[in-house]
């Protein structure tokens, strides 16, 4: 009998320690183990992980958070388990892992978790019995983690400077260690953050040539509902990024787009956290239209607001004035559960949406 993910450990009576299906199957395994957690980029990160893998001719299994159970996987005997973790997933005993990598820590899940301490911490532990470990030296909070720990630090800045083992960006290219890797105006992936993802990807296989890693970077368009280009119709940019389910998210979403020409929707279920972060980010926006439970909570953050019900409202409304070389961005700073099953069918729906229009 495995825990749900969504259900707490302490909600538990049971007299052995309940644990989850994922850290159960990982204890089953012996080597090739590469974990990821983060409260962004996770997912874009764990697919980079698997596709480099692949390209260097390794059999591999994607799964975890992702949408697939571990457990799945344990009799196929693949060189390696790319394994993306939740926070409600690391609540369990800490699992064994040849490679940790933590993308980002900001606010989140507090519908769930007591507090943001205990949040961060269950983050954290994913390094617990980790043999290596794959860390954003730009975060100050997370750089704490590292310790004495065998790490490879990844920036968005120069820091060829600290001893450790490290991937970072300097005038223009990728380096890894001190060797220049990748040209980034080649990289397909748009924002820092994204080049951020695809750093730790790399960090997490240290082996793999570098004609592999440029063919992965180079070629790499991006994870479905993650600033997804959906259609251009009349020069006008329509974008789901359903996944956004953070406001700091939807903020670093936005970020790479020109706010002035851009039509944001937000609003959704709302996980207990602060908006209020919105108001500096989305002072330039074009316009904000909000729908969803927490429509009203988001509102006095946003000057001159347009309310609507639902998704096809949006889209409609958004399209009508909208000029050419405007952008149309789905990136809710909620997520979906106040009108749909997932942060998939809300991104589905938006670009269904989108192409009916005429």
């Amino acid at each position: 009998v495995f825990r749900s993910p969504s259900v707490r450990p302490n909600r538990i009576r049971s007299a052995v320690t309940p644990i989850c299906e994922s850290t159960y199957a990982l204890s089953l395994l012996d080597s090739g183990k590469i974990g990821i957690t983060g409260s962004d980029g996770k997912t874009t990160t764990s697919t980079l992980v698997s596709l480099l893998l692949q390209e260097y001719g390794k059999s591999t299994f994607l799964g975890g958070n992702i949408g697939v159970p571990i457990i799945s996987a344990i009799s196929k005997m693949y060189e390696y388990y790319v394994c993306e973790l939740s926070s409600f997933q690391l609540m369990d005993p800490s699992p064994t892992l040849d490679v940790a990598i933590i993308t980002s820590i900001t606010e989140n899940h507090l519908d769930y978790h007591t507090d943001m301490n205990e949040y961060i911490t269950a983050k954290k532990s994913i390094l617990q019995n980790a043999k290596r470990c794959v860390l954003p030296y730009d975060s100050q909070l997370i750089r704490s983690f590292a310790g004495g720990k065998n790490v490879t630090f990844v920036s968005l800045n120069d820091i060829s400077h600290i001893k450790s083992d490290k991937i970072y960006i300097k005038d223009g290219y990728i380096f890894k260690n001190d060797t220049q890797l990748l040209d980034v105006s080649r990289v397909l992936l748009r924002g820092k953050f994204n080049l951020l993802n695809l750093m730790l990807a790399i960090g997490a296989m240290p082996y793999i040539d570098d004609e592999a890693i440029q063919r992965v970077a180079y070629s790499f368009c991006g994870v479905p509902h993650r600033m997804e280009l959906v259609r251009e119709i009349d020069g006008i940019s329509f974008y789901n990024s359903s996944i956004d389910t953070t406001p700091s998210r939807t903020l670093a979403t936005l970020s790479a787009f020109d706010k002035e020409k851009t039509i944001i929707i937000l609003g959704g279920y709302d996980k207990n956290l602060s908006y209020h972060c919105l108001k500096e980010g989305l002072e330039n926006i074009k316009c904000a239209i909000l729908l969803g439970e927490s429509k009203s909570k988001i509102a006095p953050y946003i000057k001159r607001p347009i309310f609507v019900n639902n998704l096809n409202e949006a889209v409609a409304y958004a399209y009508k004035i909208a000029r050419d070389g405007d952008t149309v961005l789905l990136s809710p700073a909620c997520a979906s559960f106040d009108m749909y099953s997932s942060y998939i069918e809300r991104g589905e729906h938006f670009k269904k949406a989108v192409s009916l229009l005429e």
